[in-house]
């Protein structure tokens, strides 16, 4: 049994419809899925790559991470909220690419990692900040991090293109 109709019936309400064929509305949608992503994917990297240890290693990571948080948080917001939209506007269209499906993966383990991180290492970010190397778990979520949001980002940009 195949989802097809669901996602068809989806993305012909009248709201996928009027988002989808407006002039307008799909590409200030656009807009703010770019700029909630470049807001919040922007911000994740500079953290991962400080986890990392790539870049600012003589900062304290909770002096990076606790500041940005909430600007993380709204972007990310911002790109959820209106990649549904986008979604609901050609949700048959996604449902079909393997780019979509690869998407929502690392989309789902980005959020896994990120979950893990906040609920174990993030808690006590203050008593390992100070050490010059990074717990390997820290490095680690940083670079699981960074892995899955290229991949969020180059499936997103493949399905954007690929569809027709």
């Amino acid at each position: 049994m195949t989802l097809l109709p669901f996602f068809e019936w989806i993305q012909d309400t009248a709201i996928g419809t009027s988002i989808r064929e407006s002039i307008f509305v799909f590409p200030i949608v656009e807009t703010i899925h770019v700029i909630g992503l470049a807001l919040s994917v922007g911000l994740i990297l500079i953290t991962d790559l400080r986890l990392t240890g790539i870049v600012m290693a003589g900062e304290r990571p909770v002096d990076i991470i606790r500041p940005l948080k909430v600007l993380m948080i709204t972007g990310f917001v911002l790109m959820f909220s209106s990649g549904a939209l986008l979604f609901w506007a050609e949700a048959a269209k996604c449902y079909k690419s393997p780019a979509f499906r690869f998407k929502m993966i690392f989309l789902l383990l980005a959020g896994l990692n990120a979950l893990y991180f906040e609920s174990t290492l993030g808690r006590n970010t203050a008593a390992w900040s100070a050490a010059t190397v990074l717990p390997s778990r820290a490095r680690l979520a940083g670079w699981l991090s960074l892995i899955c949001w290229i991949a969020v980002i180059s499936f997103g940009r493949w399905t954007a293109y690929g569809l027709k």
